[in-house]
């Protein structure tokens, strides 16, 4: 396993962690595109992920997803912490 993959490894068992079912699927097609995303089913928050995003896709996904639930006071690796405060940044900046 590559450090990419790795880090989506570590932002899945996150996802778990907080209590965020994930589902990797097929979404949409030529005629009803649709992104991967956060979606509330049953009360309960679903992660879908498109199984045709590259790995990079999936990381930014799964980050702009996760930045906004409570992670303070939750161990997380240095490295995938910083990712998390660069996309707090990120949305700083665009507004």
């Amino acid at each position: 396993m590559d450090k990419r993959q790795i880090i989506v490894q570590e932002l899945l068992d996150l996802a778990g962690r907080l209590g965020i079912r994930v589902r990797r699927e097929r979404l949409g097609d030529e005629d009803l595109p649709v992104k991967s995303g956060m979606a509330w089913v049953d009360h309960q928050p679903v992660l879908f992920l498109d199984i045709r995003l590259s790995i990079p896709e999936m990381i930014d996904t799964l980050v702009k997803e996760l930045v906004d639930f409570p992670l303070d006071n939750i161990y997380l690796k240095p490295g995938i912490r910083a990712l998390f405060h660069r996309q707090e940044e990120d949305d700083a900046l665009s507004g």
